[in-house]
């Protein structure tokens, strides 16, 4: 396999995640709902959909693989935690909480010890161990695996900074046992223990070294084990999959945080606009929020249900304007766009007010967000005068791309068109394909692309990483925030790590080198006979375990 430069292939893995929902490695570029079936054979028993003690969870975006190593899509993320759960999870209430590992704890911030579960177990009666841990890691470190995953690891020493290891190198210098279930991780840098378990915890996947040892790692995506897993550790077990379409899960009642209340679990592929429908017709119990979107005309048809209970989701995704800086040069003329858009009338009227005027990288639900920066405010006057004095052309015509797929984004970037239109910025919005979108930002060939992004609450360093670093797809550059980014990467006490991000603020709301549009409150929803289950982007399957019917 011809391996990619290293620095190029960290880019194009952090621009295929960076295109569609939710943390970096929870397969941002999944693909939506609707797509050509794909049926595979049944891999075990599981109960009828209808089924008294099964759940049956609405999704938008489709589970295309669930690859532990490498899920596709963030429905597939989902499903491959509830077969392979991670180290720890992050709740709504943004902490960690406990999943295969009982602790993750470091005296200096770059030693980290972690403590596997005592009585975590495979299905097949072993218990998962140390040596399980180390074996799932060289996979994800093996440039020929090239889990899309990998980057998130390159904290570890002994990685390169894609994640993989060097050429000819087989073992984690950074990686090693202490006992058979406790594993020692030492990182390049001191880092927070937060950033450590946003990044280490939350996505290692750990799989059973006794069923891949012995497939060469050239084999090892295309083993019906990463399709078809028999083996697996979490609170349910894979029961029928079918490719863009659903995924039957069955309980695993020897689950070592406690035998799950369901028999089943079940996702069920629908457009957005058939969700409404299928929670009052019971063809659903419930969706996630970011994950199965209910479109906001819907709303309040929803609220409305009898029997049915609605949660107001935190602003977590934002649409994002790529800005390619080659079209757009002047700072001046990139100020001139983000004043030219009338943020408040999107999220009134596109998302009939479930969300949050933002401009930048940073919501609310931030606790780095800087309050002293406000979002630019709607003036078309002086995005005309700004535009006036860079020089614009007005002949000139930009083509915004955005993907298909998206309902909400599609409006949004007809919105932006019109908006930038009446300021003199002519601008022709183009639909196009996830894949091709991607490819476009990927080789700069594009001069605005509209897409939602869902910044880290907690370790947001990575995202902005990549929107802001070497190789960023704006073409954006600034010294001073390459030398914050540094600073971040290196600074373990948190009091400073807020200053940094506040100063790294006030630059970016000067230099606009993306601009925002809003940060979206998707709507979850769940039918009173589940008890236990509330419908939220973070932690929504923590303790899918005890979740019950009435």
């Amino acid at each position: 396999m011809k391996r990619m430069p290293a620095l190029k292939l960290a880019v194009a893995l952090s621009l295929v995640f960076a295109l569609v929902v939710l943390s970096a490695c929870d397969g941002r570029s999944g693909k939506r709902g609707g797509g050509t079936p794909s049926a595979a054979p049944t891999v075990g028993t599981f109960p009828d959909p209808a089924a008294e003690k099964t759940v049956n969870v609405g999704v938008t975006y489709a589970p295309s693989d669930i690859n532990p190593l490498s899920p596709v899509g963030l429905v597939s993320a989902y499903v491959a935690g509830l077969l392979f759960p991670p180290l720890v999870e992050i709740d709504a209430d943004l902490r960690y909480k406990p999943m295969l590992a009982d602790s993750i704890e470091t005296a200096d911030n770059r030693t980290f010890r972690v403590k596997l579960n005592e009585a975590a177990k495979w299905t097949d009666g072993e218990s998962v161990t140390a040596d399980d841990v180390i074996f799932t890691l060289k996979l994800m470190a093996n440039a020929i695996v090239a889990s899309n995953c990998a980057y998130m690891f390159a904290i570890l020493e002994g990685l390169g900074p894609s994640g993989f290891l060097p050429d000819g190198e087989s073992d984690i210098s950074g990686v090693r046992k202490i006992d058979d279930r406790t594993v020692e991780m030492k990182t390049k840098e001191p880092t927070t223990l937060a950033a450590f378990e946003d990044t280490i915890g939350r996505n290692l996947r750990t799989l059973p070294r006794s069923a891949l040892e012995g497939i060469a790692p050239q084999d090892v995506n295309e083993n019906r084990f990463m399709r078809e897993p028999n083996v697996t550790s979490g609170p349910f077990k894979l029961g029928r999959y079918e490719p863009d379409r659903f995924v039957g899960l069955v309980a695993n009642k020897d689950y070592f945080r406690g035998a799950p209340a369901l028999d089943g679990l079940n996702f069920k592929v629908l457009p957005g606009a058939a969700l409404a429908d299928a929670l009052e017709r019971g063809e659903i119990d419930m969706n996630i929020p970011s994950a199965g979107v209910i479109p906001a005309k819907d709303y309040g048809r929803i609220r409305k249900m009898r029997g049915v209970t609605t949660v107001g989701g935190q602003p977590l995704t934002t649409a994002f304007m790529y800005v390619n800086e080659k079209s757009v040069p002047d700072v001046k003329q990139r100020r001139a766009i983000s004043l030219a858009i009338d943020r408040r009338k999107l999220v009134d009227k596109l998302l009939g007010g479930a969300g949050e005027v933002v401009d930048g990288y940073f919501s609310s639900v931030s606790p780095y967000r800087n309050e002293a920066v406000k979002p630019a405010a709607y003036d078309p006057a002086k995005a005309k005068r700004l535009l006036k004095e860079a020089g614009w052309n007005g002949r000139k015509a930009l083509t915004l791309t955005t993907p298909s797929g998206d309902d909400a984004i599609r409006q949004a970037a007809y919105s932006v068109a019109q908006n930038l239109g009446k300021v003199g910025v002519k601008v022709n919005v183009k639909i196009a394909e996830p894949g091709d979108v991607s490819d476009k930002l990927l080789k700069q060939d594009f001069d605005l692309a509209l897409l939602t992004v869902t910044m880290k609450p907690v370790n947001p360093l990575p995202d902005l990483a990549y929107f802001l670093g070497a190789s960023n797809p704006n073409g954006y550059k600034n010294e001073k925030v390459n030398e914050l980014l540094a600073a971040l990467a290196a600074e373990v006490d948190e009091t400073k790590i807020k200053t940094l991000y506040h100063e790294l603020q006030v630059i970016l709301a000067e230099d606009m080198p993306m601009p925002a549009l809003y940060a979206a409150k998707a709507l979850g929803a769940v039918n009173g006979r589940v008890i236990g289950a509330t419908p939220k982007d973070l932690g929504m399957f923590i303790n899918v375990q005890e979740w019950k019917l009435r």
